[in-house]
């Protein structure tokens, strides 16, 4: 049995694709105690990073595309580890901005590093 068929490999794979459907979807205009700088949204996030729309958009696009590959993954394999790698640079990127928009509230970090983690599992298995 390979890595990707394994449960722990789908269930790590399907959990991460859920939860960055979640937050790409019916989460992206909602609060959230995790938003930077107490933005109200994806949008006001974004800003208070320093970021334009078009970058929110193509970061979305990108979550989006990156958890159709992780759900297809049983069925297509081989689409597992570019997103995977592809994940742990956004989220990487997502935890640096953190970092430096949250200087005194790290924990807001907290789902960007988990994220990466499972997304770092997922690129080296």
């Amino acid at each position: 049995m390979e890595a990707w068929q394994t449960w722990e490999h789908i269930l790590i794979r399907c959990g991460v694709a859920f939860v960055l459907l979640s937050v790409w979807s019916w989460r992206l205009n909602k609060p959230t105690p995790f938003r930077g700088k107490n933005a109200k949204n994806m949008a006001e996030e974004f800003q208070a990073y320093g970021l334009s729309g078009k970058i929110m958009y193509l970061v979305g696009f990108l979550k989006i595309s990156i958890s159709i590959c992780f759900l297809c993954g049983h069925w297509l394999p081989f689409l597992i580890r570019p997103a995977a790698i592809l994940l742990v640079g956004l989220m990487t990127l997502a935890v640096l901005y953190h970092i430096k928009v949250e200087k005194n509230m790290l924990w807001k970090a907290i789902p960007a590093y988990l994220v990466l983690f499972f997304a770092s599992y997922l690129a080296i298995m």
